[in-house]
């Protein structure tokens, strides 16, 4: 928390003032399941979203695609050419899954231990909301900078980011009422920064500002060998087993050694993936492994806390995290599961897959140099393409940065992290599709404290996260009117 007698931004005593009324706001959305794998509440959660931010100022409104809609607000700026800061954000969220590992039921907010406790408080409820509640604040303080002020919130973060990516393309069937729609961009196309607030800070603790994000890609992998389940005394031996020559294919998928590959050039000192191709492209500079090799050490930390006998490398904790892709395997499914045993042969398996990427690769491509891959080791393997994002990257030296990092040492009183990437995915790289935007900054800026379990049970936003996140929406505007952007 920032000094009193140094207040970060101007707002910082309507904040104080108004922060239960702002809690009360966000309590009300996180009532609303809005899930998006399911579409369970996605409707009335979009109308949700559109009145809380008409409620604190915005001209708001839906904007219909073929997926969930996209809500739209934005305040103008008096001074035609001020800045304009679009803040990206989505209001859909994970299922709920597991209740009785929740505490407290999963969409009844509830504050215990200096946290709120709700699926979506911090993954992104919590987080793009403190845009709105600053605007209120600075303009409640009559201190609103001459800064244009636009929120893009979507609702298919979670499953896609369909209706976002044909939002961003123009496509025809996105419906923006007053704005023309077949414009890439519709009403954002102006923007001089997007700005991000998702996922955790750093586990430090400390205030994190974030220069891109690894992209993703999801796949499956089917062999299907005989035509039933089969005795495996009967039949074991000469029968192929799906379940073994499967395994077999992903293990392929990565290899492990230590030092450079001479003929990639790409280093190696642990998991490595062994796809042929899967590397080309890469763009990691000099500036990002700075970045990284400055961050404090993490890995005795990690391993602490997640009881593990070893790592997967050999190599830095964070150049493998945040400056290397991945091949993961995250579930597998073959044969019987059941209690007991049971002696078959299985006659399918199947495994589920993601691949994190770095700048400078490419989904699709990357998708085709896994599917050469696993027809080379074996053909009768179907592999089918799941959903995926591209990664984004600003350059570190962005004169978006300074006023962003000022605004965060200012209300956080600490030193900001720099990050040239976050280790997950969003769609952020969308923006870049679009030619009026494929210059501009793109800045993550995580609001949500370490631990806050994003995805899992119990998912919690520290209560003073949520409020130094609207104090720093409300710092980094102050500066960036001031800024040359």
């Amino acid at each position: 928390m920032t000094d009193a007698s140094a207040p970060a931004s101007a707002a910082d005593h309507v904040i104080a003032d108004r922060l239960d009324d702002y809690r009360e706001s966000l309590f009300d959305l996180l009532r609303l399941p809005t899930v998006s794998a399911t579409g369970e509440g996605m409707d009335p959660g979009a109308d949700a979203v559109r009145d809380v931010l008409a409620g604190h100022g915005f001209d708001a409104r839906r904007i219909e695609t073929d997926r969930y809609p996209i809500v739209y607000g934005e305040r103008v700026a008096d001074d035609p050419d001020a800045p304009t800061v679009v803040f990206y954000g989505h209001y859909d969220v994970q299922p709920a899954e597991h209740p009785d590992r929740w505490e407290s039921p999963p969409f009844e907010p509830t504050v215990r231990d200096g946290a709120i406790y709700c699926r979506g408080v911090g993954d992104n409820k919590g987080q793009f909301l403190a845009h709105a509640f600053a605007l209120d604040a600075l303009a409640a303080a009559d201190a609103a900078p001459e800064v244009t002020v636009k929120l893009l919130i979507e609702g298919g973060e979670e499953s896609g980011s369909l209706g976002l990516k044909a939002y961003l393309d123009g496509e025809s069937e996105v419906r923006d009422p007053g704005i023309d729609s077949e414009a890439p961009a519709g009403a954002i196309r102006d923007a001089d920064l997007v700005y991000v607030a998702d996922g955790p800070q750093h586990r430090s603790g400390r205030p994190t500002l974030i220069y891109g994000n690894r992209g993703i890609l999801t796949f499956q992998l089917d062999l299907e060998t005989a035509n039933a389940d089969l005795h495996s005394g009967n039949f074991g031996g000469p029968v192929p087993n799906a379940a073994t020559e499967l395994a077999e294919v992903v293990a392929s998928l990565t290899e492990y050694g230590d030092g450079t590959d001479p003929e990639r050039g790409y280093p190696s000192g642990g998991d490595r993936v062994a796809i042929d191709g899967f590397h080309d492209g890469i763009e990691v500079t000099e500036a990002d492994r700075e970045l990284v090799a400055a961050l404090p050490d993490a890995a005795d930390a990690v391993r602490e806390e997640l009881d593990l006998t070893h790592f997967a490398t050999e190599r830095d904790y964070y150049e493998r995290l945040l400056l290397e892709p991945t091949v993961t395997v995250n579930g597998l499914d073959a044969g019987y599961q059941g209690e007991g045993s049971k002696t078959v042969i299985p006659r399918t398996a199947t495994a589920k897959l993601d691949s994190r990427l770095v700048p400078g690769q490419d989904p699709d491509t990357v998708f085709e140099r896994i599917r050469d891959h696993v027809a080379g080791v074996h053909p009768d393997v179907e592999v089918t393409k799941g959903t995926g994002f591209p990664p984004m990257k600003t350059a570190v030296d962005t004169p978006a940065a300074p006023p962003v990092l000022d605004a965060l040492s200012a209300v956080w009183d600490a030193d900001p992290v720099e990050l040239p990437v976050l280790g997950g995915s969003l769609p952020a790289a969308f923006f870049r599709r679009v030619d009026a935007l494929a210059d501009v900054p793109v800045l993550v800026v995580p609001y949500a404290n370490p631990d806050q379990g994003n995805h899992s049970p119990n998912e919690h936003l520290d209560l003073d996260c949520f409020e130094n996140g609207i104090r720093t929406t409300a710092a980094v505007l102050e500066r960036v009117a001031e800024a040359d952007l």
